[in-house]
């Protein structure tokens, strides 16, 4: 690596500051390893799989591995940056090569799925006697625990609120949504942020991807619905087809969504709100930071899921993990830069660019994030979250993208009606629970 990729790293760093991408205060921090770049001839490398290779995402985990790469001799670790869409494909090839990077950034609903081939590296032991253990939130700890073995770190914590546009519902005079709203509440804030006219639409709908599943099944829970019930699946439900059927409600009669829903990714709704398009959406606080760049922190607020018919809501916990593999060539190298990043300075610089909850207890409750009027909705969704029920299965985790993604889209474009939608969904959910 010469010293062309240090200056134009820098020059790209300086773009992001000067653009409000990172905050130009932050920016000694993120310059500071590219000063005196480290030359390890013989430091053993560590393959480092990243797959949300976004700008700001790319240069924040670039400048992470040049940390550690300066804080220590023995290693230096190599980020492999794979599109997010790939990968899971990408991993399971890999693995089933016999070929996988020491080490990953997956999300939790996928860890399931590798132990299942027989193919994660089981810390339990070490994470018991790592420092920080007692300090890591306990629901995050059992987002990453199969069978009773500590998988993976939970790196960062995510739960689901609403974003909506605080300054367009003052230029229309709409009221403002409360934590205690209701869904004929978003169905009317939504109808009243749609001008069709202006390409303004109520509501960006997910149509691709895991969350597209997830989103629609926090409304099924909010109508008393449940994935499982006395050990059998029961989405199929009276409760979850009601659910669905309203939510679905929102493409084909209210129209509160723009027409390109069923193949809208998490990059096509966090834009879509920051360029206007949508006024509310529904995502993790991983977007937070992006929407204080894109409409400016005045201009957007969070508030939890509304309540449903049940007087029940949820939201579903996920962390995006550390996750190490058995035949890795460096398993030592990737428990010394998997821990590293559970530290505070790099946890601490990682949660807070990407406005995402630390896992670690001590960490979360500084300012930054407890007192974040941006982070409101989360913080305040906190009593009613939950481990999502998806993670009951190790089968379900590919499952969700390959068979259930395909199902909910179809029933968004109204070739499938709810029920049959989530007919077939069950029958997908029983078959893999195993």
């Amino acid at each position: 690596m010469d010293d062309r990729w240090y200056h134009s790293r820098r020059q790209f760093l300086r773009a992001m500051a000067a653009s409000g991408a990172l905050a130009a205060s932050d920016l000694a921090w993120w310059e500071a390893p590219l000063l005196s770049p480290r030359r390890a001839w013989g430091a053993a490398p560590v393959r480092f799989q990243f797959s949300v290779p976004e700008p700001k995402r790319t240069a924040l985990v670039e400048s992470l591995a040049q940390r550690f790469n300066q804080s220590q001799k023995d290693f230096e670790v190599k980020v492999e940056f794979v599109p997010q869409a790939q990968a899971r494909q990408k991993l399971i090839a890999a693995l089933a090569s016999g070929n996988p990077p020491d080490c990953c950034q997956v999300w939790d609903n996928w860890v399931g799925e590798f132990e299942g081939m027989g193919v994660v590296e089981d810390l339990t032991a070490r994470v018991k006697d790592w420092k920080h253990y007692g300090d890591t939130l306990p629901i995050a700890w059992q987002t990453v625990t199969v069978k009773g073995r500590i998988l993976s770190f939970p790196w960062v914590v995510t739960n689901d609120a609403v974003y909506w546009r605080v300054d367009r519902a003052r230029e229309y005079g709409v009221k403002p949504p409360k934590d205690d709203w209701t869904w004929d509440d978003f169905l009317a804030l939504t109808r009243a942020f749609t001008k069709p006219e202006n390409n303004q639409y109520g509501f960006g709908m997910r149509g691709q991807g895991t969350w597209a599943v997830l989103y629609a099944t926090e409304f099924m829970y909010a109508n008393g619905a449940q994935v499982l019930k006395d050990g059998k699946v029961a989405i199929n439900s009276r409760e979850a087809v009601e659910a669905l059927d309203w939510y679905l409600a929102l493409i084909r009669k209210h129209k509160v969504v723009p027409p390109s829903v069923p193949t809208d990714g998490w990059r096509q709704i966090v834009e879509g709100f920051g360029r206007g398009i949508t006024n509310t959406y529904i995502h993790n606080s991983g977007s937070c930071e992006e929407q204080k760049g894109f409409v400016g922190p005045q201009n957007f607020a969070t508030v939890p899921l509304p309540v449903g018919p049940a007087k029940k809501r949820a939201s579903f916990y996920f962390s995006e993990t550390l996750t190490a593999f058995k035949n890795a060539k460096n398993r030592e190298g990737a428990w010394r830069f998997m821990t590293w990043l559970m530290d505070d300075e790099p946890n601490f610089m990682y949660s807070r660019t990407l406005g995402l909850l630390p896992a670690r207890k001590s960490i979360a409750d500084r300012p930054e994030f407890a007192k974040d009027p941006n982070l409101a909705g989360f913080v305040s969704s906190f009593p009613f979250s939950i481990v999502s029920p998806y993670l009951a299965y190790a089968g379900w985790g590919g499952k969700l993208d390959s068979e259930g993604v395909p199902l909910f889209q179809q029933a968004m474009v109204g070739r499938l009606a709810a029920k049959d939608c989530l007919d077939r969904f069950a029958e997908v959910l029983a078959k893999n629970m195993a």
